[in-house]
């Protein structure tokens, strides 16, 4: 007879190789897939004992890529983490080394990528959609205005 368990932590390897989880997100794909409890407990310790899931690891990953691949704000970094399913206490820990300088630094950085796609259009419905753009990224109002407003948008624009 097969051993579940071995099952569990197979299943729980293989989603991994796709990519990082945290350890809520593990916990609810495992029951999903339909693994009693004692199985899901030992998986889990497996993963945790190898370093294979860590929720802190895997937050700071989060914070680095949205802060600067992605670009995304305070707020928006916030609810990804909190999505993956990153403990609030670990995400305001996360956080708090993200400062408003950087904030605004991703912010004119994407609206400086932005413009390109936009130099087309009147500058007010530049602005407008710029606006919209940072605000669904996450970003606050005061970053939103000084990166928007910083632009010279009939500068960056040639007609």
């Amino acid at each position: 007879m097969k051993d579940s368990r071995a099952d569990a932590k197979t299943y729980a390897l293989k989603l991994l190789g796709y990519r990082s989880r945290s350890k809520k997100e593990m916990l609810e794909r495992l029951k999903r897939k339909g693994f009693d409890s004692r199985q899901v407990d030992a998986a889990i310790k497996f993963l945790e004992d190898t370093d294979l899931i860590n929720d802190k690891t895997l937050a700071v990953d989060i914070f680095k890529y949205s802060a600067e691949s992605k670009p995304l704000g305070k707020r928006g970094i916030r609810l990804v983490l909190a999505k993956r399913g990153i403990d609030n206490e670990l995400i305001e820990k996360t956080l708090s080394t993200h400062t408003a300088d950087m904030e605004e630094k991703a912010a004119v950085e994407f609206v400086k990528r932005k413009l390109r796609y936009l130099e087309n259009y009147p500058e007010n419905v530049i602005k407008r959609r710029l606006w919209g753009m940072l605000q669904r990224r996450g970003f606050s109002i005061d970053i939103i205005r000084r990166a928007v407003n910083s632009m010279k948008i009939r500068g960056a624009i040639t007609k």
